[in-house]
Formats: C-alpha cells, structure tokens, sequence
C-alpha cells in the first residue's frame, strides 16, 4: 500500500474515523493493527519478521535496563545488535558479500562458491531495523528507560506514517507521545493537511513526471546522446529523488499531525547549500544523525586526531552508501560523499579552524559579493551532488546494464559536452519542476508553518496546490525510491 494510491486513501479515511472516536489505549491498538495490515499489504509473511525483530528488542531492552551488572548489560545488547544486523544482512546483503568474496578469490586463482539465497527483500527493513536497534543502544546508554508496555513499543516502531520509508525517528522523541494521550491540535491538523499537499506535489507532479525521463536516459545500454542532455538527465533524477523521499517525509509527517502525533523533519534545502557537511545537515536529517550518533561518534568521531577523523568520516559514509543498497554502485557512493566531506574537513584544518572560510563567508552574505560567491559556491556544490547521483542512480539498474559501462557513458558526455543538436525539447519540463523543487526548499521553513498564514494566502496556496496535483499528477500508484531500503 502507498500513499498516492487510492486504496491508501480508503484506508486513512477508515483509521482517522475510528480513530477519534475511541480513548487513548483504543487508539494505540487501533493504530497498531492498521500499522500491521498496511505493512502486510506488500507481504503478509514479512509483518511476523516486524514482530518478531520488535519484541526480541523489547526483551532485550527489559533485560539491559534491569540488569546491574556491566558486563551482562553489553551481553543483551550484543544480543540486539547481531540479531537486528544480522536479519538486514540475510535478507538484504547475503548475496553481495557472497559475491564479492567469489571474485575477490577468484582474482587470487582460487576457486569457490557459495550459496544464493532467492529471498524477496521485505520493505523499509534499514528504516525499522535501524529505528529498533537505536532503542536498545539508548537503554544501554542510560539515556532512556526501557518501557513497559509491549504494545506501546509495539506502535513506536510500526507506526504505519514512518515505517517504510521514515523518517528514522529516535524512541526518546516518538515513544512518549504513543505513551500518553494525544491532544488534536486544529492548527496542527491544518498544517498536516497541508504538508500532505506538498508531499502529493513532490512525489505525483515533480518526482512521478520526471521519472519517465530518468528512466528513458538510464535504460539505455550506453547514453544515446554525447551533448549536455547527459547533465539534463542527472539534473532530472537529482529533483526526482529529492521530490520522491521529501515527498514521503512530508506527507509522513502530515499524517501524524491528523492523529496528534509529531514527527522530525527529515529535510530542509539540500541543493541550497555550499559544502557537503551542510548537505549531510539537510538531507535525509534522520539518517544523518542516526550514522553520527550510533557509528562515526563511537568510533571516535573527531576526538582522536586529524588521520583518525577522516577515517572515521570514511567508514561512516562507505557504510551509510551500503546501508541504501547491497551493490557496489551504492558503496561508491558513500565513498564519493566520504572523500568530500574529508576535503571540506581538510579546508577547514588548513585555515585553522577559522569561521573566516569561503563557505562561511557565503553562508552568511553581507553584500552583493557575498551574494554572488554563495550562488557560485551554490551551483557548484550542486553539480557535485548531482556527479553522486549518476552513482546512486546506476545502482538500481537492472542485472542486464553493465553500471560500470553505464557510469562511464555518462561521464565522458558529460565532461565533454558538445551543444550540436542543443538541448531535448525535455529540458523545459525538467528545469520547471526543479525549479519548483528548488522554491519548496528555499521556502521549506514557511512550508512548515501554514496555520500562521493570513486566510487569503491560505485559499490562494492551497486552490494552487490542488490544481498541480489534480493538473499534472501521475496517477499511478508508483512506489516511492526508498522502499527498495
């Protein structure tokens, strides 16, 4: 079941009318069935997995927090860690690391095979194994207390909003609010409401309109072009897979708003920004943080010397690229992102740690030049996201495009463009829907706040909104980028 799917709809109308006639404890377990039979809707065999990954965690957080002892506490976290890494690395990386061990020792001349498990990847399970595994190390850390209530930690990690594709929201914000009585706020249901609006534009007009020409560009054995339509194609997938997961936070969060909930934002302006730390800070937020606070901080995180910084900065990233996907294109991808991020921490070494840097100085324009140098700095940054996006992008393609071949394609296009033929009629189409994804990001703070908008603005953004969606919508049901996560 997704969102821009008109059973989706019938669905939420049937759960928000039982939801708010019933007290507080029914609307858990309401929620909590409807979470169960939405997930169940892709594969019924995979919500006894959901079950199941949930209550080992909830025992085992019972045992971390009851238990004096030190050492026994690290055992039953442990426990939590193996089990939870190891069902996503069954399911998700079995056959990867089976492969790329044949050809390691295949290219040493020893010959070996393995195994190949024909297994259907279940849907979200980074997203809800991730979010588990977060609460157990929380407990561990005597930073939250471990709950109680099975089912209320049941609907934390279930809640049908976030489950599939996030955002990856920590128990200590989430957990409390399935704890105690929800409050339906009106100005925050008019907020949900409209941030479901932006959702369904993101996805349905700019993500879904643009899919058909990725997909064109991409299901070529070679780029059919030797101009710069290669960059018009990467631009392309760029607004789509913002406008694809943005869109599925939005409209996430909207639909928590109905019901009295709160979630994170998971984005803010990604391509508004002019070094990759400042992109890893507005772009999918909840993942971001999650890598920072359970992986790059106990390794070490900056505090053990210059060398051990950007080593950590590179496990941190290659590890984040594998957790989008079991393939080498999305290892790169973390490795790309990596290397920039430890030149961007190289800068800022070389000038001394100074505030006084080119991209300081760019954030927080004080002229006309300072203007000029942040759009620069703007486009350029931009345009290096976009080169991790052939990546990204090459990784999702189907067993009969060689990724290598195709990458290669588009790079030699790219970086040698010729304008013979000038650009696809397409282009039009593209840079008006990125520029509408642009506008939604320079203005995502007040996106955030319609209730506090004069009345009249209100009925002009909302009668608009409307008629993109109703106007230039794909109606097709397509599933959002993230679920293959």
């Amino acid at each position: 079941m997704v969102f821009n799917s008109i059973t989706f709809l019938i669905f939420l109308a049937i759960v928000l009318t039982a939801y708010y006639r019933l007290p507080f404890r029914g609307q858990n377990i309401l929620l909590l069935v409807a979470s169960y039979v939405f997930y169940g809707w892709w594969d019924w065999r995979f919500v006894s997995l959901l079950i199941f990954t949930t209550l080992f965690d909830y025992w085992c957080a019972l045992r971390i927090d009851a238990e004096p002892n030190q050492r026994r506490r690290k055992i039953f976290l442990s426990f939590s860690v193996i089990v939870n890494l190891g069902v996503l690395c069954t399911f998700k990386y079995f056959n990867f690391f089976a492969d790329s061990l044949h050809h390691v020792l295949d290219f040493f001349g020893m010959k070996a095979t393995f195994p190949v498990l024909h297994v259907i990847l279940p849907v979200g399970i980074s997203f809800y194994t991730f979010l588990s595994m977060s609460y157990t190390i929380d407990v561990y850390r005597r930073e939250l207390k471990a709950t109680r209530n099975a089912l209320d930690f049941m609907l934390y990690v279930a809640f049908f909003p976030h489950l599939v594709a996030g955002p990856i929201v920590r128990a200590s914000f989430l957990l409390p609010q399935c704890q105690r009585a929800r409050i339906i706020i009106p100005a925050e249901v008019v907020n949900g409401i409209w941030q479901i609006l932006m959702g369904y534009i993101k996805k349905v007009v700019i993500a879904d309109r643009l899919s058909d020409v990725v997909n064109w560009g991409f299901n070529q054995p070679t780029p059919p072009f030797s101009n710069l339509n290669a960059w018009l194609i990467i631009y392309a997938f760029a607004f789509q897979v913002y406008g694809d997961f943005s869109g599925y936070s939005d409209i996430a969060r909207g639909l928590a708003k109905l019901m009295g909930f709160e979630l994170i934002t998971n984005f803010k302006a990604p391509y508004l920004v002019t070094n990759p730390s400042a992109y890893w800070q507005n772009w999918h937020i909840s993942l971001s943080t999650w890598l920072r606070d359970y992986l790059y901080i106990p390794l070490g995180g900056n505090r053990r010397g210059t060398v051990r910084t950007y080593i950590n900065l590179m496990i941190t990233m290659l590890l984040g690229g594998l957790w989008h996907g079991a393939g080498a294109a999305f290892v790169l991808w973390g490795f790309f992102h990596g290397v920039l991020l430890a030149i961007h921490h190289l800068w800022r070494d070389l000038t001394g740690g100074k505030k006084v840097t080119i991209a300081k100085a760019a954030q927080t324009p004080s002229g006309i030049g300072s203007r000029i140098t942040k759009i620069v700095l703007v486009i350029f940054f931009f345009h290096l996201t976009c080169i991790g996006w052939l990546l990204f992008r090459a990784g999702t393609l189907p067993p009969q495009f060689s990724q290598v071949q195709v990458v290669r394609g588009f790079l030699r296009a790219m970086f040698h463009p010729s304008f013979a033929g000038g650009l696809s009629p397409l282009a039009l189409s593209v840079f008006m829907l990125g520029g509408l994804a642009i506008f939604f990001q320079w203005k995502f703070e007040k996106m955030d706040k319609f209730s506090t908008w004069q009345f009249h603005w209100q009925a002009i953004g909302t009668t608009l909104a409307l008629a993109l969606i109703t106007g230039f919508g794909v109606f097709k049901g397509s599933q959002f980028i993230y679920f293959q996560f």
